[in-house]
């Protein structure tokens, strides 16, 4: 997967080519080369089109999504500090049950547990006040620094 060459076409053509979903699919170090592309050169918009590109393919069922790269790609959107973009990443562990629980809820916190609640209470929409809800039941994130550290990848990447 060249890098360069995917975002120049996705920002030309405002796709992302299925060859590089397929290649971020199955190999662990084209997303670690994404992750670190995208730390020094941060684009949220096709950070935001590759997560709805991953939740798509993952609803639907004749397809595989593996977790490692739906939450890599919530990781990635959530490196670009949008606390806004929480809500995407809450839409992407509810795609369907498996997710629901499999998807790492720290993901939704990548701007700090408070700040995240602060904004989520401040919503009207069901999803946002079901987010609410969900993140005070799970209790206990002490460890967010470490799980967004950028010297520690998280076991996905």
């Amino acid at each position: 997967m060249n890098i360069k060459e995917t975002l120049n076409h996705f920002h030309k053509e405002g796709s992302i080519p299925e060859a590089d979903v397929v290649e971020l699919k199955n190999d662990s170090e084209a997303r670690k080369s994404l992750v670190a592309h995208l730390r020094k050169n941060p684009d949220r918009d096709y950070s935001i089109a590759l997560l709805n590109a991953l939740i798509d393919l993952r609803r639907n069922p004749q397809e595989e999504l593996p977790f490692e790269t739906l939450m890599t790609a919530c990781y990635i959107l959530g490196m670009h500090g949008h606390i806004e973009d929480c809500l995407l990443i809450w839409r992407a562990k509810e795609t369907d049950f498996d997710t629901h629980c499999g998807l790492d809820i720290e993901l939704m916190l990548f701007a700090g547990y408070q700040k995240t609640i602060d904004f989520l209470k401040k919503q009207e929409s069901p999803e946002a006040k079901q987010a609410l809800e969900y993140i005070r039941l799970c209790g206990d994130f002490d460890s967010l620094d470490e799980y967004f550290s950028q010297q520690i990848s998280p076991w996905y990447i």
